[in-house]
C-alpha cells in the first residue's frame, strides 16, 4: 500500500512538469504610466506627515505654557 501511495504520489507531482508548453507565451506591451499620481500622492503624504509633526508641536507647546 506505501507503494502504491508513494507511486501515485510521484505521477502526480511529476504531471505538470509534462504539461509545460514549448511555445513562448504572448505578453500584452508594457504601458509606460503616467507619473502624476505617484507625484500628487508623495507631495499630499510628505503634506501630511509635516501637518501632523506641526500638531504634535503646537500641543507640546501648549503643555508648556499651562505648567
Amino acid at each position: 500500500m506505501k507503494k502504491l501511495f508513494s507511486a501515485i504520489t510521484l505521477m502526480l507531482m511529476s504531471l505538470p512538469v509534462l504539461a509545460v508548453d514549448e511555445e513562448t507565451p504572448v505578453t500584452a506591451p508594457q504601458v509606460d504610466a503616467d507619473p502624476t499620481a505617484l507625484i500628487l500622492f508623495a507631495c499630499v503624504f510628505v503634506g501630511l506627515i509635516g501637518y501632523y509633526a506641526y500638531v504634535i508641536w503646537k500641543s507640546e507647546q501648549k503643555k508648556n505654557r499651562s505648567k
